[in-house]
């Protein structure tokens, strides 16, 4: 009888661990979730015309890309908003392309030696090579600002106060809309 229930307590307190680690992972997987599902619904408000599969296909490269890149996705997110409105075939007067609107002339040697497979700026139409590479472009700049996202998007746009500006209140927007989640989510858990 004492070796069932040593038993019994053995397998109680081993999945006591597991749920602990499990409910962690649910409660991250949930976070990335909602940041994606944020993400969606503000690309899909600012370009009505945007496919619910490339909404959802853009907002998961950008998690991935700003994992990859220690920047918050919600700033990548907002670029993309503000810069191409969200058009993965925009080009600018200035040669600027796809989703970030990445300056080919200026880039074009770094793109081609990360991205071999990328031949021609209308190769930069590839969202996923835009939004890396675009990405690592805002990291570089925000590292070297010291970690100040409104001085990173400065270095990323040659000093375009309005844009960054612009920038700025969508990522506020999206982190208000995290608060409202999280507060929702924790009402209903009690």
């Amino acid at each position: 009888m004492r070796r069932k229930i040593l038993c019994a307590l053995v397998i109680v307190v081993a999945f006591a661990g597991i749920s602990e680690a499990a409910k962690r992972k649910v409660a991250a997987k949930k976070v990335v979730d909602d940041r994606a599902r944020n993400i969606y619904a503000l690309f899909t408000e600012v370009n009505p015309k945007l496919s619910g599969v490339d909404a959802k296909k853009y907002a998961e490269i950008i998690l991935e890309a700003g994992e990859k890149h220690k920047v918050d996705p919600y700033v990548i997110a907002a670029i993309i908003v503000h810069e191409s409105t969200v058009n993965n075939k925009a080009v600018s007067k200035g040669g600027d392309y796809g989703l970030m609107q990445v300056r080919w002339k200026v880039h074009e040697k770094a793109i081609k030696k990360e991205f071999p497979k990328v031949k021609k700026a209308n190769d930069m139409f590839d969202a996923r090579t835009n939004i890396f590479f675009g990405t690592e472009i805002f990291a570089y700049g925000y590292k070297k600002s010291g970690n100040d996202v409104r001085k990173g998007i400065l270095r990323y746009s040659a000093g375009n106060t309005q844009l960054a500006d612009k920038v700025m209140a969508t990522v506020k927007k999206l982190q208000a809309n995290d608060a409202k989640t999280n507060k929702n989510s924790s009402k209903k858990g009690k």
